[in-house]
């Protein structure tokens, strides 16, 4: 761990020797958004992240088993055994029994059950907006990194995974909350613990 540190600092030091000073901007240039400083987000090793998906995988299958279309709506998340269930059902069991199936799943350690109640015709609203969630991550400064699990369901941003310290995990939210078409940001990040 240590030599790896040791190598991606000596090789940040050798791109910054190689650039050049850049030229002063003109007073006409637009400003550009403040770079933000990369969280140190906590990876999953890849053994966990695969549990992750395995449990993710058996609990989509259930729900399809239970009702496809009443589940549809549904988008499920797991981040070292704990399971974050988002988007929208139509009945209050369905939101139970989602909760109850993926608590009998070997390995799920909590169920965050964020499910809301929506009409049959308005479940297809609820599917993640990919393109929110690659804005959220650049504004974080996450994209590419392992670390956190975001998800934009309906312009509410989720926030899955570990961070540094509670500090950290307030910084998340509060900058999650900032992104262009974001009404509001769950966030479910261990801080320190």
């Amino acid at each position: 761990m240590i030599k790896r540190l040791a190598v991606l600092l000596m090789a940040g030091l050798a791109v910054a020797a190689c650039q050049s000073a850049e030229p002063a901007q003109s007073s006409a240039a637009a400003p550009e958004e403040p770079v933000r400083p990369v969280l140190s987000a906590l990876e999953r090793s890849r053994q966990d992240a695969n549990r992750d998906d395995v449990i993710a995988s058996i609990l989509t299958r259930k729900l399809r088993e239970l009702d496809a279309g009443s589940y549809r709506g549904v988008t499920i998340e797991v981040w070292s055994g704990r399971v974050l269930l988002m988007g929208a059902v139509i009945k209050p069991d369905q939101r139970r029994r989602a909760e109850q199936n993926a608590a009998g799943i070997s390995g799920v350690t909590r169920v965050i059950n964020e499910l809301i109640l929506a009409e049959d015709r308005a479940l297809d609203l609820f599917i993640p907006d990919q393109a929110k969630e690659g804005a959220v991550r650049r504004h974080l400064g996450v994209d590419g990194k392992g670390g956190l699990i975001v998800r934009v369901v309906n312009n509410v941003a989720f926030l899955l995974g570990g961070v540094a310290d509670h500090a950290q995990a307030e910084s998340l939210r509060a900058d999650a909350g900032e992104v262009d078409g974001i009404k509001w940001v769950v966030a479910h990040v261990d801080g320190g613990t």
